[in-house]
């Protein structure tokens, strides 16, 4: 047994720290929810990409066959083939010609010169919702973050109750050994001791239930963070930062990505509009091509040649749907625009809210602090009192009681205070760049 614990003491001692900073750089490393996000980003990537594409020429290679003898077509491929002779425009040939057969390989280009506007609006929408997606990924990283965050307050909660139940451990053994001693001097009752025993042996349940949270809150922190942390201790919760609402304010509405996302999502829907439109003007392509015929073999070449050339057309619905297509993204448009100045206001009062269990957050913990300080003061003067006779066991207990429960709200109120400081972050946009 001595053994046991000499190794679990020395696996403690040289056991590193597990830094918040640590957890948040594995969790943006490793973490699955945010890996998976990436790929979603990579998909709005690659559909720009092919968006992009619609702008360069697209190039057609074809090989046909056909066997006829449908007069005209016999005549129009052995011109292709270039094998027309005399024989062929007399009368009996023209009307009733032998079957022919023909290979045509064709290599086509065409150029798409203007469309009304469309492939560059829908390039653009694509651009933009790959900007925006980008911007939303980012306000996701940041809650993912907060939740590692989150979770690494709850380990080094877990860590500060442990240190907690170590101490009233320690302050129980001291007790005993209080009761035994006066006991034997015929100065208390061996029901005191019986007592302190009972004390003690709570306080040693205790303590295995803060040594079985504690071991459970550093699996949560590597599940987040897709990592294992087997040779790390988190550190126990030690104070509170301070933040200014004035400074919140100011950054949320600039730094939170999920306002600047819908901003490039109203540019989508303006472009997407501009491309229902241009479905009712002139649309100029140019192309060209380059054929081979042949009789016999695919690929062949009895005949070639080429073609030039440039289209317009104009189409108009008079169902008008292009117009009303173009309109739905119009009143999408002004929808966005209403939710986005409902984020705004939104984001205000987060931030406000925010603040505010901050606030009181914080006076919980100096309340807390001094409830601590008047807890230890007591079970001072009641020990004193014990051991000179002025005062019962079960007082002194009592006491001890209220002190471990002073001692649990405290760490309680420091974990509340640093997790509604980094809610206040979150609110703001500011948890990224703060807490790294």
């Amino acid at each position: 047994m001595g053994l046991i614990l000499l190794l679990i003491l020395m696996t403690l001692t040289f056991a590193q720290e597990l830094t918040l900073y640590r957890v948040l750089e594995d969790t943006l490393k490793n973490n699955l929810e945010i890996k998976a996000l990436k790929h979603e980003l990579s998909a709005y990537e690659r559909e720009y990409l092919s968006a992009k594409g619609a702008l360069f020429p697209s190039i057609k290679l074809e090989e046909v066959f056909t066997r006829t003898d449908v007069a005209s077509y016999v005549l129009f491929t052995k011109l292709n083939q270039e094998r027309v002779t005399p024989a062929d425009f007399t009368p009996s040939t023209l009307n009733n010609p032998r079957p022919v057969n023909n290979f045509e390989t064709k290599l086509s280009l065409e150029v798409p010169l203007w469309l009304g506007g469309k492939v560059r609006a829908i390039k653009n929408a694509s651009l933009y919702r790959k900007k925006a997606e980008e911007k939303s990924y980012l306000r996701k990283e940041e809650e993912v973050l907060f939740k590692a965050y989150e979770t690494y307050l709850q380990a080094s909660l877990a860590k500060s109750a442990l240190d907690v139940s170590e101490k009233n451990l320690e302050d129980a053994k001291e007790h005993l050994k209080l009761a035994e001693r006066l006991h034997e001097v015929g100065m208390a009752l061996l029901s005191d001791v019986l007592r302190a025993e009972l004390s003690l042996k709570k306080s040693e349940e205790k303590l295995k239930e803060a040594q079985n949270n504690y071991k459970l809150a550093l699996k949560a922190i590597e599940l987040i963070a897709n990592t294992t942390y087997t040779d790390y201790q988190v550190p126990a919760l030690n104070a509170c930062p301070s933040i200014d609402l004035k400074e919140l304010k100011e950054q949320a509405l600039n730094k939170r990505e999920d306002l600047r996302s819908m901003e490039d999502y109203v540019r989508v829907y303006r472009e997407q509009y501009r491309a229902s439109l241009s479905d009712n003007l002139p649309q100029l392509i140019a192309f060209a091509s380059y054929s081979l015929y042949d009789r016999d073999t695919p690929f062949g070449s009895d005949g070639s040649g080429y073609m030039l050339g440039v289209s317009l057309s104009w189409s108009f619905n008079t169902g008008l749907s292009p117009l009303q297509r173009a309109m739905s993204f119009k009143d999408r448009e002004r929808a966005l625009l209403e939710r986005r100045e409902l984020l705004k206001k939104a984001i205000v009062f987060a931030v406000e809210k925010a603040f505010s269990e901050y606030e009181t957050a914080l006076s919980s913990l100096e309340s807390a602090r001094k409830r601590l300080e008047t807890a230890q003061e007591v079970v001072r003067v009641l020990i004193v009192r014990y051991e000179n006779g002025l005062a019962r066991v079960v007082d002194l207990l009592d006491a001890q009681t209220q002190l471990e429960n002073a001692r649990f709200d405290y760490i309680q109120a420091l974990y509340s205070c640093n997790l509604s400081y980094g809610k206040a972050l979150l609110e703001a946009g500011m948890i990224k760049e703060v807490l790294k």
